[in-house]
């Protein structure tokens, strides 16, 4: 559009709209899309199994563990073990909001199982999304990797990640 005289650079009335405008239009009738919740502050937990036992994808040796996050009840039925999933990584004790952790980075990981209670006795994060619902690790494949990770003196998460 010219800043000038306010009419597109077709130059007439009846000239087809400006590519932008067929866009504005074009997002105004999509329908408006699910968003991944930030911190699924609020949400309701999974009735059965709401804790999540997750192997983060960070390769760094003292992180070579297992962390429990809760589960919300959207991903209930996705959150099975041996998904990919996000979570948040690197939160702080202070940084508790409404009974659970929130904060820190996204990072990827995967769920290893389902748990009725957590053994941490502090507040939990929330699993941010499920990746993806296929299964892409069975306890065969983890059983192996962690065998390789103790005798070569790696990370689970490295050699899953090079798997």
């Amino acid at each position: 559009m010219s800043s000038e005289n306010g009419v597109g650079e077709g130059g007439a009335e009846g000239a087809p709209p400006e590519q932008l405008a067929l866009i504005r239009e074009s997002v105004r009738k999509a329908k408006e899309p699910r968003a991944k919740p930030r911190t699924w502050r609020g949400a309701a937990l999974a009735e059965r199994l709401p804790v999540a036992r997750v192997l983060v994808d960070k390769g760094v040796l003292h992180l070579d563990r297992y962390f429990d996050y809760a589960v919300p009840a959207d991903l209930d039925a996705d959150a099975q073990p041996g998904v990919r999933v996000r979570v948040r990584f690197g939160a702080g004790r202070g940084r508790v909001r409404e009974g659970r952790r929130e904060g820190g980075g996204l990072i990827d990981g995967f769920l290893i199982e389902r748990l009725p209670e957590s053994d941490y006795s502090g507040p939990l994060a929330a699993l941010a999304q499920v990746v993806s619902p296929e299964r892409v690790l069975s306890p065969e494949l983890l059983g192996l990797a962690r065998a390789v990770a103790d005798r070569y003196a790696g990370s689970l998460a490295d050699v899953l990640q090079l798997a």
